[in-house]
């Protein structure tokens, strides 16, 4: 079973048919479903998974059906960004990033690793940003809680080992899709010039090195960098 956050977002709604060919899926939105042809082995759950009340009826819901997986994965895709100088930099939308970026995939997390423990295998693969690394001007609690996920998976990857239960991250740089089409043109095409191909990457990417960790049980404590080397 393959549980993927952010399932309604760009790359998210992208990654769906290259995950349902690895294994079952259950896709997890906030807000709208996505839209997308019926397959069977996909499921769309409305969660706000930084919630833990509402995370722990998930895991009451789904505990049975889970407990019987050979396998478990979670994605850690969903995230929001609001940019701002620090100085103007609001304390809500410091708490909104926190929550949805970082506190988020702490609890998710928390709460299904019983049951990875239980089934003897875990695959926790989060998702960070370029910006977790080189700190974007404009972007201070994007940036930070994309670090901290660094942090996070890093002491996953040492206190469960032992139940075969990995962490890795995938740090991506610009997908034509998502966040990346929000941006103004020329915005765009300043990323793209550092990029030196001179192209954003495609989802199928994403897709390849989370089907590399699902299959590497030596593989843990990663950081796998998908940005073009920019």
């Amino acid at each position: 079973m393959i549980i993927l956050t952010g399932a309604s977002g760009g790359i998210g709604k992208e990654l769906i048919p290259h995950l349902t060919k690895i294994d079952e899926v259950i896709g997890i939105y906030n807000s709208s479903k996505p839209k997308s042809k019926p397959v069977s082995n996909l499921t769309y759950v409305k969660l706000n998974i930084a919630d833990s009340e509402e995370v722990e009826n998930f895991i009451e819901t789904w505990k049975v059906e889970l407990n019987k997986c050979k396998k478990l994965t979670v994605v850690h895709l969903a995230a929001v960004k609001t940019d701002g100088l620090v100085i103007n930099y609001s304390e809500e939308d410091w708490d909104l990033l926190m929550q949805a970026n970082l506190k988020a995939g702490f609890l998710l997390t928390k709460y299904l690793l019983p049951i990875m423990i239980n089934i003897g295998y875990g695959r926790n693969i989060f998702t960070s940003s370029r910006g977790a690394l080189d700190g974007d001007a404009g972007a201070i609690a994007y940036s930070t809680s994309k670090a901290g996920i660094l942090g996070m998976s890093k002491v996953l990857a040492k206190e469960y080992a032992r139940f075969n239960i990995t962490s890795n991250v995938l740090l991506l740089g610009a997908f034509k899709t998502g966040m990346f089409n929000k941006l103004s043109s020329k915005s765009q095409q300043e990323i793209i010039k550092k990029i030196p191909s001179k192209k954003c990457g495609d989802v199928s990417n994403i897709a390849n090195a989370i089907n590399f960790c699902i299959r590497s049980d030596y593989v843990s404590g990663s950081v796998i960098s998908i940005d073009g080397a920019i």
